[in-house]
């Protein structure tokens, strides 16, 4: 089961995405980092702790039942030295006794149950964090290397156009409507482009590099997104109402408040710790002498 909240943000952004073959959307890359990053994972590890912390509370305040067997036997063994025969007596006892229980008043008991059901929602409230900031950290390496190969089909294209001029001005300084002068300078033109265009290559790898780390795959290939997206609009669409919504729903501002009731339990809890307890218990035994 799943309790942390649905993601409307990257649903949105991966409908802006054409189908380019071969690539990855950003759902598919965000569900790949949900199955890799060290941090996310941690967190799920401390909600499935908490879990099964918060279920062992919840059983002090169930009914219990034990059951105990004795078996005894004893031996009596006649060995006369004269005259009669030998023979063996034995005689024993069994006894079981069963004992169910149920607790009435635990205030103790009953504040730590509170509690925990508040730390569940505290790790609730960190597993929406950690799904949040995963979400961004994604989001911001898919966008760099979109951005990054928009930077390097801009090079190319510009050390095109730098081309022409070069291979233009060599044409007309070898039919003299052109000095030497501008046939460097359009050859100094191209090789500042040409290193422009290394330079965004490089960039571009070190992004993907760190997509890759990221997501936990290797050659990853972003789509594009799509010549014409339409986001959805924003619902709703005051900047107030976000803001509203923000002081509300934020996960570390709930974390601090839920964090505060847990303390006032604390304190509940070690007060109760004084008050006596009140629990239902219910015994029956059975025993059984055999002689033989």
């Amino acid at each position: 089961m799943r309790f942390f909240r649905p993601l409307p943000l990257v649903s949105a952004m991966a409908l802006a995405f054409c189908g380019v073959a071969h690539g990855q959307s950003l759902l598919e890359l965000y569900d790949a980092a949900r199955g890799f990053d060290a941090s996310y994972q941690s967190v799920q590890a401390q909600f499935e702790a908490t879990r099964l912390k918060s279920s062992q509370a919840q059983a002090k305040l169930g009914p219990t039942g034990s059951l105990s067997v004795n078996l005894s036997k004893n031996n009596i063994n006649y060995d006369p030295k004269q005259g009669s025969s030998n023979y063996d007596r034995f005689y024993g006892t069994n006894a079981a006794t069963v004992t169910a229980s149920q607790p009435l008043y635990r205030p103790a008991d009953k504040a730590e149950v509170a509690q925990s059901s508040l730390q569940m929602q505290v790790v609730q409230e960190q597993l929406a964090a950690a799904e949040q900031e995963l979400m961004v950290r994604v989001s911001q390496a898919y966008f760099d290397v979109l951005a990054a190969q928009d930077t390097v089909t801009f090079v190319q294209a510009q050390k095109t156009a730098v081309a022409e001029q070069l291979a233009s001005a060599k044409r007309n300084f070898e039919v003299g409507t052109a000095t030497i002068t501008d046939t460097r300078e359009a050859q100094a033109g191209f090789d500042l482009v040409t290193a422009q265009e290394i330079a965004a290559q490089n960039d571009l790898q070190v992004k993907k590099l760190a997509l890759d780390q990221v997501v936990g795959k290797t050659g990853t290939q972003p789509k594009s997104l799509a010549v014409k997206a339409e986001p959805s609009p924003l619902n709703p669409s005051q900047v107030d109402e976000w803001v509203s919504m923000s002081a509300e729903k934020n996960p570390t501002l709930r974390q601090a408040v839920i964090g505060l009731q847990v303390s006032e339990l604390e304190t509940q809890k070690a007060k109760a710790g004084l008050k006596p307890t009140v629990d239902f218990q219910l015994s029956h035994s059975l025993q059984n002498s055999v002689n033989a």
